[in-house]
């Protein structure tokens, strides 16, 4: 009897030990459904980082990524999709309300690199505020190249970056062929206009001189680098067969009429045969996930201007 009861109190002792090493195993490994929800937390505090933007190529790149309903505010030049119309407007950056910004209280500030110094940026830093600041350039890679730096910051799925490439590829083979099909380049001339008084042309290294070389047409200025006011001289010499603006451009001075009472313009080709194509500013010249097709659209119209797009 004495061997009976000393072989369950072994017996006891056993179970309880291993209930106690698998308690102690329970506590230090996970289960699958607990790491499930410790991933769900992590995803949900991405989706939940309130996000600024200052810039219209970024705004636009972070709605194709996915992150759209992260932004809490935008600058002037976000203007796609129409939905960014009823965020809080900040400003223009090199006229950015710093105030507006901090109300806003957001976890992350993204802008263009080139305008990461300015003095506003430098107090909105020294608020504690995070910052990313993206490198841009004037090329077909733009889009991707951007949005595989936010990809980076803040996470999500990769079919997003896969569809922007995918569509990329496309619209450039589109393009490659329409314009192996061409035998000459039409002289371009960009015009950006705010009124009849406040006009200036595009020469080099600007992304209207990238776009229409993107195009397949030339630029009609390549003896200066940026914007510039051009004289009436310079104008006619330049020699343009086609005139480009922003569309809001172009209904600031009156419509392709308004080209007639402009100094210069008026006697070039372009301006005698009113062969003007205008375009949404940031369509044509963000270098947004839609410059694939906005560059498609541009060639199509200057190698075909009589069916361009003419705004009045």
């Amino acid at each position: 009897m004495k061997t009976i009861k000393y072989l369950l109190s072994v017996e006891l002792r056993v179970v309880l030990l291993l209930c106690f090493a698998i308690a102690c195993q329970n506590q230090s490994v996970k289960s699958p459904t607990d790491a499930t929800a410790t991933d769900a937390k992590t995803s949900e505090a991405e989706t939940a980082k309130k996000i600024v933007s200052l810039s219209g190529t970024i705004t636009e790149t972070l709605f194709a990524l996915g992150h759209g309903d992260q932004i809490i505010g935008v600058d002037v030049t976000s203007t796609y999709p129409a939905s960014v119309k009823d965020l809080p407007q900040l400003g223009h950056i090199s006229r950015l309300n710093v105030e507006a910004v901090l109300s806003l209280q957001p976890d992350l500030i993204i802008l263009d690199e080139t305008s990461s110094q300015s003095s506003e940026v430098e107090q909105l830093r020294g608020a504690g505020i995070d910052i990313l600041a993206i490198p841009t350039e004037h090329s077909f890679n733009n889009p991707i190249a951007m949005a595989e730096v936010l990809q980076q910051k803040l996470g999500g799925s990769d079919d997003r970056l896969k569809e922007i490439k995918t569509e990329l590829e496309q619209q450039t083979t589109q393009l490659k062929d329409l314009l192996a099909d061409q035998e000459s380049q039409p002289k371009v001339l960009f015009v950006y206009a705010r009124g009849k008084g406040s006009m200036m042309v595009a020469g080099t290294d600007t992304p209207a001189d990238a776009i229409i070389g993107l195009a397949g047409g030339e630029n009609a200025v390549s003896d200066f680098e940026g914007f510039k006011a051009l004289s009436v001289e310079g104008l006619v010499s330049a020699q343009p067969d086609v005139i480009l603006m922003f569309d809001s451009g172009l209904k600031s001075i009156g419509g392709i009429d308004g080209i007639a009472e402009v100094p210069g313009l008026a006697q070039t080709p372009a301006g005698k045969n009113k062969k003007v194509i205008a375009m949404d500013g940031l369509y044509l010249l963000g270098f947004t996930p839609r410059v694939g097709a906005a560059t498609l659209d541009l060639a199509k119209q200057l190698h075909n201007t009589s069916t361009s797009k003419q705004s009045s």
